[in-house]
């Protein structure tokens, strides 16, 4: 058990896609997000999910906790987590990411440093939520929420903040995961749409 990390799964994403909450789809019995649950059980002794949606994961855990800012995707979850957390070192990750396994979250927690943000990064692609991400962290993801509401386009109702701003704000390593052993090429994927879904079935299928 990693003592002085917590993890964090974010499950706030609207599956608009999907039509129905991707966190519930099933594979092999058990749904997406109690996968990721269990996985993370094993090597934190601590997991909060975040959701606006708490009631649908108490199945789970009763450490479920809501956005405190509300509408800004990945960086609202953060944020909140950050806030939740009671330790220094976070893992953080999405209820979308089937494939992540014990390897790569290992490896990635070995490499904590002094940096306040660690994600992995595969040929030129950022995983940004799947990775280390601090308390330190909290006070400049708040000054940009709290600065978010001005720049909402009214017209779509997306905001320009986002978070890569939070990312590139802070002490950020991207961490080459490429040439572990671990790594393939469907680690990061996350599933967005119902060919997604079918392909992680094809692919976890017992």
């Amino acid at each position: 058990m990693n003592l002085d990390f917590t993890a964090i799964i974010l499950s706030g994403g609207k599956s608009i896609r999907l039509g129905e909450d991707k966190a519930f789809l099933r594979i092999n019995n058990l749904t997406i997000v109690e996968r990721i649950y269990n996985l993370l059980q094993n090597i934190f002794p601590e997991v909060l999910i975040i959701s606006n949606e708490s009631n649908n994961y108490k199945f789970l855990t009763n450490k479920i906790f809501n956005d405190i800012y509300v509408g800004f995707g990945p960086l609202s979850g953060i944020h909140s987590g950050l806030f939740h957390s009671e330790t220094e070192n976070n893992f953080i990750i999405s209820c979308d990411m089937p494939f992540v396994n014990h390897d790569a979250i290992n490896f990635i927690i070995s490499q904590n440093s002094n940096h306040d943000i660690i994600i992995p990064k595969s040929k030129n692609k950022f995983h940004s939520l799947c990775g280390i991400y601090k308390k330190t962290c909290l006070a400049n993801s708040e000054n940009l929420l709290k600065s978010a509401s001005s720049k909402i386009n009214t017209q779509n109702g997306k905001t320009k903040v986002k978070l890569f701003d939070l990312i590139n704000s802070v002490n950020t390593n991207f961490l080459e995961i490429s040439n572990e052993k671990f790594f393939n090429d469907d680690l990061f994927f996350n599933m967005n749409s119902i060919e997604d879904y079918e392909y992680v079935k094809s692919k976890l299928k017992k």
